[in-house]
């Protein structure tokens, strides 16, 4: 039989080598709550207390006495001792002799014990975060859907609804696709207007190779002079180039074709080149 103090209220208790193992000696004092290590405070009981102890313990721990301020006052000063813990003075043996059990005043700390001591406020603290945690995760998939709305409705189609909802809320559109490696000019012609000398006429014909429709592309057109240096530089919308009629915000077809068909006035430049490139603002 060994004693063991609570390092808060100094508190002594009877403990046997069992009971220290059941939790490598973690403890929680029944008096104050304080919860240490036993193994850290250990004190040799002396063969007096033990005779005197006739019933067996049953509990997990008892608590023999709590070591008051003027007891200790009043002891006889204990030469050190370079060899372990100093023993219990007559005065502290009468007391631990005299003292009453308190049953489970010294509590072996169970695996829920953190649990069991959470208070309120601290579980609010943490459902509160974790909400918080939540409502964070949803706003960052809601922009990540804005921002990449058109490539969404394009890779997933199933999720086009759920889109068109989220931007009727958010009052946005959901642009068409642009990627112009898929767009190409298969063929162009620049040549005067048979029967208006003075127009030059540019025919070209463009392709979506794109599996889904895009957005119809900017094109440009520069005229040159015999050094193949630019001239003149003019840039044509969808909106100038399309016929008459055509649904600008339909699209560009998927692998679909388009023949367009400009009238340029250039009876004063003097071009005998020019160059055409189409491009996504």
């Amino acid at each position: 039989m060994m004693l063991t103090r609570c390092p808060s209220c100094s508190t002594a208790f009877r403990v046997t080598p069992e009971q220290l193992k059941a939790r490598a000696g973690k403890v929680r004092c029944g008096h104050c709550s304080a919860v240490f290590n036993a193994l850290e405070t250990l004190e040799d009981m002396p063969p007096a207390v033990v005779a005197a102890e006739a019933a067996p313990v049953e509990v997990l721990f008892e608590s023999t006495e709590s070591i008051s301020p003027p007891l200790i006052e009043t002891a006889p000063p204990e030469p050190p001792h370079e060899d372990g813990p100093s023993a219990p003075t007559p005065a502290k043996l009468a007391e631990i002799q005299e003292g009453q059990d308190v049953q489970s005043a010294l509590d072996i700390l169970l695996e829920d014990v953190s649990t069991s001591v959470e208070s309120p406020a601290s579980r609010w603290r943490v459902l509160a975060w974790g909400l918080a945690g939540l409502v964070a995760l949803g706003l960052l998939l809601v922009q990540g859907a804005y921002a990449f709305r058109a490539e969404l409705a394009v890779s997933q189609p199933d999720l086009r609804p759920l889109l068109d909802d989220l931007c009727g809320l958010l009052e946005c559109d959901i642009p068409l696709p642009r990627k112009p490696e898929l767009v190409s000019i298969e063929a162009s012609d620049l040549h005067p207007d048979p029967q208006r000398k003075n127009l030059l006429v540019l025919a070209a014909t463009l392709k979506n190779r794109a599996p889904f429709a895009q957005d119809y592309p900017q094109l440009e057109l520069t005229l040159t002079d015999t050094r193949d240096q630019p001239m003149v530089r003019k840039v044509f919308a969808p909106t100038e180039y399309l016929p008459q009629g055509a649904d600008v915000h339909a699209g560009f077809a998927a692998n679909g074709e388009l023949a367009v068909s400009l009238w340029l006035d250039a009876s004063n430049v003097g071009a005998s080149g020019y160059r055409l490139y189409l491009f996504y603002p």
